[in-house]
């Protein structure tokens, strides 16, 4: 739900993780590294926001690290990882039932495509 939001291509959806298109295609196209951390640093910790108890998978870790990495041109890590936390945990609030629609989804099938995924829910808050 959160690369839907914040645009970024989503190649693959499963129960544990989601593959997303590569950065590269982004800052070719003239995304600001800013804009870019910030929606890889939601969908890493949207998880988490949405149930505390579970762990970071090891993919959204990394998507963590690169989102610090991207939004350190601009900013301190640790404001920006405070910064992130607070963005995530608000867009689970306000994405809640696309979220649970989704986790339902998964749960019946395991996994579906991006395109799935695009057709099934368009674009979130766009």
């Amino acid at each position: 739900m959160a690369a839907l939001r914040y645009g970024i291509g989503v190649l693959r959806v499963s129960l544990d993780e989601c593959e997303i298109e590569p950065a590269g295609d982004f800052i070719e196209q003239g995304r600001h590294h800013g804009s870019l951390a910030v929606g890889y640093a939601v969908i890493a910790l949207a998880g988490q926001a949405a149930a505390p108890k579970t762990g970071m998978s090891v993919s959204d870790q990394l998507l963590l690290a690169n989102a610090c990495f991207l939004g350190s041109f601009a900013d301190c890590p640790a404001e920006m990882s405070r910064a992130f936390s607070v963005l995530a945990e608000r867009f689970v609030l306000d994405h809640r039932v696309e979220i649970e629609k989704l986790a339902g989804i998964l749960d019946k099938r395991r996994c579906i495509s991006g395109t799935e995924l695009g057709e099934i829910f368009g674009s979130i808050g766009q």
